[in-house]
């Protein structure tokens, strides 16, 4: 005679859906954080090919993303926005923008830790020729470069710098009006490319008073004619 088989208890039964029902939500979660971190790297081979043309990001360069990350983290979850220190972001763009063999010395990128700003200045023999505030194709191509780093936490002042010549002919009137122009070109093109929101920038122009030679020579000129690009947090402009 068989030996009789004891039924399983009901409670069993309701525990064994419990468990098939954590494991799919852990397998759910698992399955959550793969897709970000395909998105993560499909994002790092994106910003490795517009930056590098191909060539692997520096470690500067990851770690800012990932700080960049991290504070959208934090502030979804405090609902508090998060002012973000930019020495990431100026050691970043140092990399991208003078790391080549021959950094071009019409670039120069300072940092200011009191104020938490960044400037980026271009020299007038890669933004416009004499006179002009129509953008050279170099100076369009350095802007764009800007477009991986800046988020919409961010605000970019464009400031428009002029030797003491007056002009002369043309369109100008003034060394006002041409160093106004010439920043507001620069804004233009930065919201024409989708580097930044139209909220997110300003033009302004200083004409000679501000220049960084005194000298009267034809080399301190040349220095005094550039467009700066001064990067901040939102919240501190």
């Amino acid at each position: 005679m068989a030996k009789r088989v004891k039924p399983c208890p009901g409670w069993l039964a309701t525990f064994a859906d419990l468990m098939s029902l954590l494991m799919a939500v852990f397998v759910l979660l698992f399955a959550m954080s793969t897709l970000d971190a395909e998105k993560y790297e499909s994002v790092v081979q994106s910003l490795t090919n517009a930056l590098g043309h191909g060539q692997d990001l520096t470690q500067t360069q990851v770690q800012y993303f990932k700080q960049v990350q991290k504070n959208q983290s934090d502030s979804d979850l405090s609902g508090e926005t998060v002012i973000e220190n930019l020495k990431p972001l100026y050691e970043s763009l140092i990399e991208t923008y003078l790391s080549e063999a021959k950094p071009s010395e019409d670039i120069k990128i300072n940092f200011d830790p009191q104020k938490n700003q960044i400037k980026v200045t271009f020299a007038e023999q890669i933004s416009f020729s004499s006179g002009q505030a129509e953008l050279m194709p170099k100076l369009i191509f350095q802007l764009r470069k800007l477009k991986v780093y800046l988020n919409p936490d961010m605000f970019v002042r464009a400031v428009g710098h002029t030797d003491e010549l007056p002009v002369t002919g043309g369109r100008f009137r003034s060394n006002w009006e041409l160093s106004s122009a010439r920043a507001a070109a620069v804004i233009e093109q930065l919201v024409l490319d989708s580097v930044i929101l139209p909220e997110q920038g300003e033009a302004v122009g200083m004409a000679d008073t501000q220049p960084i030679s005194a000298e009267h020579t034809p080399e301190a000129h040349a220095k005094n004619r550039r467009v700066e690009i001064i990067i901040m947090p939102k919240t501190l402009r």
